[in-house]
């Protein structure tokens, strides 16, 4: 009886000091970005798989922004002007498998930047594998960033520059979906804001990445912007289809770009 006795308390021990240290681990995973933007920057739990939080959608390349921003600790700064600027302008960091495509040339599994401040792309080759060559805006026609789960680029990223959408705008433009005839695109660019809680470098910025949804329609001209919420969709094609039973604003809290999708899918019908 002594023996069952001390065999339970010693498994009753072992079990405290199991359930102490999961919780002690799982007190140390420092918060994970929001698991519906599809961002695999999120800081993984104890078995390697992201832990969501409770937070809405959110853009996977300004939580990667954003991280980068958290993350410089080590004074980096990079002078534009009279400003010293904190943080990265390269959408998702640097150096990303991608290809690239302009009238005189092509050129596939090459390593690319894309600076989203002065739309910029640098890229790496086997004459260049140490110091990035420019591509001024406008020069490429489009590029390609390949899929790269560790970057948080779920999927692969096909940006057209504005003359090939037929406007005069010096961006590139994101392809979200296109169709035979509506097709949805969004535009990234940083701008330099103020660094929260700095009261004593007037001199010191950040790079702060926004992005702004565009479509286009084969029967009209250039481009147009659209803000991403449910109202001003249904309001803006509502003389073409009635899109109120195919979006809800719960969609678009709740991802944007699957919303959008589905409401091009209907419209290119």
């Amino acid at each position: 009886m002594k023996s069952i006795t001390r065999f339970l308390l010693a498994s009753l021990f072992c079990a405290v000091v199991n359930n102490s240290s999961r919780a002690q681990m799982s007190t140390n995973v420092p918060n994970a970005l929001s698991a519906n933007s599809g961002s695999m920057t999120a800081l993984p739990d104890r078995f390697g798989k992201l832990a969501p939080d409770s937070r809405g959608w959110t853009d996977p390349a300004q939580n990667h922004n954003k991280l980068l921003q958290q993350q410089n600790s080590d004074g980096m700064y990079k002078l534009i002007g009279a400003y010293k600027v904190v943080g990265s302008s390269f959408l998702y960091g640097e150096h990303h498998l991608a290809d690239i495509f302009a009238p005189e040339v092509k050129a596939y599994n090459i390593f690319i930047s894309y600076n989203t401040y002065n739309q910029e792309v640098e890229f790496y080759s086997n004459g260049n594998p140490d110091k990035s060559l420019v591509r001024e805006p406008g020069t490429l026609d489009s590029f390609i960033i390949h899929q790269d789960i560790g970057f948080g680029i779920l999927n692969t990223l096909k940006f057209v520059y504005g003359s090939v959408l037929g406007i005069k705008d010096k961006y590139y433009f994101l392809e979200i979906c296109t169709g035979k005839r509506f097709s949805l695109y969004k535009r990234y660019k940083s701008d330099l804001g103020y660094v929260s809680g700095n009261y004593v470098q007037s001199e010191l910025r950040q790079f702060d990445l926004e992005y702004e949804y565009y479509y286009t329609d084969s029967e009209g001209k250039g481009i147009k912007k659209i803000k991403p919420n449910a109202a001003s969709v249904i309001k803006e094609f509502k003389d073409v289809k009635d899109l109120s039973a195919v979006v809800s604003a719960d969609a678009f809290t709740a991802n944007p770009e699957d919303a959008f999708r589905k409401a091009f899918e209907y419209l290119n019908q």
